[in-house]
């Protein structure tokens, strides 16, 4: 609680900038990072929906100088965006990922994926250097893959791309750490 020993103008300001700040004094305490809050894991059964059943063709339009033209969606919407934690300017995997990875692997290991192709593609968000970040994008990328090699999947079955902050999730916040992911992306069936 606030007393005022004297009263005066002094006292008065001073009374009108506590009652000012007080109630937005807690917007202003830290909060945990977001790096360091829980993330949820997909289970296998969710990244298998994602990347299973190929969802109806899309096509969009777009607006030439002359008249409309029709033009088929660019990639999958066969995908699922993961949160896997690495070290901070590293491609190390921090200990929590290895849940999720786990997952990813069940789910690419399923009768239903099994002849499936993907993407792993490494994303960041725009923090540091556009070259830099495409490098780190696509180390995770292959530490991913490497991982998923080391427990079984064919590595013909994945390929791996890093595009660093050029892909945000949250392209009105480009340093938002959800722009942070790996993502796996269906391309094609193995033959």
């Amino acid at each position: 609680m606030i007393q005022i020993k004297k009263s005066g103008p002094r006292a008065v300001v001073a009374l009108f900038y506590a009652l000012l700040c007080w109630p937005v004094a807690p917007l202003f305490a830290q909060t945990p990072a977001a790096d360091q809050e829980p993330q949820k894991v997909l289970s296998n059964e969710e990244i298998l929906r994602a990347l299973g059943q190929p969802k109806t063709a899309t096509r969009s339009l777009s607006l030439p100088s002359r008249g409309l033209a029709r033009r088929q969606a660019s990639e999958s919407d066969q995908s699922v965006n993961l949160n896997i934690p690495f070290e901070l300017n590293s491609a190390a995997l921090k200990p929590q990922a290895s849940e999720q990875l786990k997952q990813l692997q069940l789910a690419l290991s399923s009768p239903s994926l099994g002849n499936n192709r993907f993407v792993v593609a490494g994303h960041t968000d725009a923090q540091g250097r556009a070259d830099y970040n495409k490098q780190l994008s696509l180390r995770r990328a292959e530490t991913v893959k490497r991982f998923l090699v080391q427990k079984g999947i064919n590595p013909a079955r994945l390929d791996t791309i890093g595009y660093g902050s050029d892909k945000p999730l949250a392209p009105d916040h480009p340093d938002d750490p959800s722009n942070r992911r790996v993502e796996i992306r269906a391309i094609a069936a193995a033959q």
